[in-house]
């Protein structure tokens, strides 16, 4: 492999997306001591009788490997240093790994193509806020929170006789739709209801009551048009089901002496100022989480980035990764979870590639605000951060993680970046 004595790279050129492609031809001097080091690590699997792996003479494992293979690990052992002097002779801000393509050997002539950090504009950054609502308890929600605690306190007596509102059934039952198609993830033993608590769906309820145990009965319901799994709203499926138990319920009264003896607390008054102090405090979480997503939702609308193909890419892959992780941690497989959703696969693909533009675009438009703010942490900042995030781990965990975490590592940059992310959400909402 020979080539040109003199090295020439090419003026980056600049296309769509922020990418940018350039051209380098290397010399002879840059080349030779590249391809004895891919020549020596390829070398490594080369196996001649009478020599020790990796002693093979040059020029015997030249006969011996691929040409391909050869141009390819010296294209490689080039890059490093190469990317290096582009990098810093032309400015450039990569933000992923570059592409590399040969376009010939004589001379070594290589096309090395990267994304760059793109140009971000955020509109309005500076009046982009969130009012906070007012968060109220409604005396009926403190009622019915009251009425849930007395009923993890109730008594039941199986009976014989048939099933009453106020009842709890136990039951069997499995669902099928109109093509006498079981439904997926509808058959189910020992499931135990209420009656009169309106958990199940309209109508399945009223079904149970006069049943005894051990009576099978088939009824048809629609699904509610905004029920949650979509593969079953508003269609109609047929139930089959055998009741196994019917039991009566008691529930205790409300009393200062059952609220002092069950609950901890002195009167029935200081029990319903507990649980409204309760529900204050989840409707404040919830009001700050719908706050929370309403203000990136106001980013990512805001945000203006060109987002090149690699990037979108890159973020589809990862998406994709933790969901086929999440799938197998349910134990299910993709075919499965279609036919539970209702979507198609080329449905699922899209929704990926807008969850992925999406989450690149919120990125770029949080870190174009957060160094607007100057909103960053230092170094003691840091230690903290990853010693509170390491110290709830068990020691083999942290012994095993833990060297990702070091600075600059990418458990590190990813720590910070949620730290800053959080601190950039509170000073928005708090302004």
């Amino acid at each position: 492999m020979s080539a040109k004595p003199v090295q020439s790279t090419a003026a980056p050129k600049r296309l769509k997306g922020n990418r940018i492609v350039c051209t380098v031809t290397f010399s002879a001097q840059e080349i030779s001591p590249a391809e004895t080091q891919a020549l020596a690590k390829l070398g490594e699997a080369v196996r001649i009788p009478g020599f020790r792996p990796g002693k093979v003479p040059p020029k015997m494992l030249r006969e011996r490997v691929d040409p391909g293979a050869l141009l390819e690990e010296t294209v490689r052992a080039l890059m490093p240093s190469t990317f290096k002097r582009l990098v810093e002779e032309h400015d450039l801000k990569p933000i992923m790994a570059p592409k590399v393509e040969a376009q010939s050997r004589d001379p070594l002539t290589v096309t090395i193509t990267f994304v760059e950090h793109p140009d971000v504009k955020v509109k309005g950054a500076s009046k982009i806020r969130v009012d906070r609502k007012e968060v109220k308890i409604d005396p009926k929600d403190i009622d019915r929170m009251m009425d849930y605690v007395l009923s993890q306190h109730q008594k039941t007596q199986e009976v014989e006789r048939a099933a009453q509102e106020g009842d709890q059934v136990t039951m069997d039952f499995w669902g099928e739709d109109s093509a006498k198609k079981e439904v997926a993830g509808t058959r189910t033993s020992g499931h135990t209801v209420l009656l009169g608590s309106k958990t199940l769906i309209p109508g399945f309820e009223e079904e149970l009551i006069g049943m005894k145990r051990g009576d099978a009965k088939t009824f048809t319901l629609t699904f509610p048009e905004k029920y949650h799994a979509q593969a079953l709203a508003g269609k109609p499926v047929t139930f089959h089901v055998t009741v196994t138990k019917v039991e009566s319920v008691e529930k205790p009264q409300l009393t200062d002496a059952f609220v002092k003896e069950q609950l901890g607390e002195q009167s029935v008054d200081a029990f319903r100022k507990r649980v409204e102090e309760s529900l204050r405090t989840q409707e404040e979480q919830i009001e700050h989480r719908r706050r929370e997503e309403e203000l990136l939702k106001r980013i990512r609308e805001a945000t203006v980035v060109d987002l090149a193909p690699e990037l979108v890419e890159e973020e589809e892959r990862d998406i994709l990764e933790r969901f086929g992780a999440e799938l197998e941690r349910k134990n299910l497989t993709l075919e499965q979870w279609l036919s539970k959703s209702g979507k198609k696969a080329d449905e699922l693909t899209a929704d990926m590639r807008k969850q992925a533009e999406n989450r690149l675009t919120l990125r770029f438009g949080i870190q174009k605000i957060a160094e607007e703010r100057e909103i960053d942490l230092t170094d003691g900042e840091m230690e903290q951060a990853v010693t509170a995030y390491l110290s709830p781990l068990s020691p083999e965990e942290r012994e095993r993680v833990s060297p990702n975490f070091q600075k600059d590592f990418q458990g590190w940059h990813q720590l910070k970046w949620q730290k800053r992310l959080e601190r950039l959400i509170e000073d928005l909402l708090s302004a």
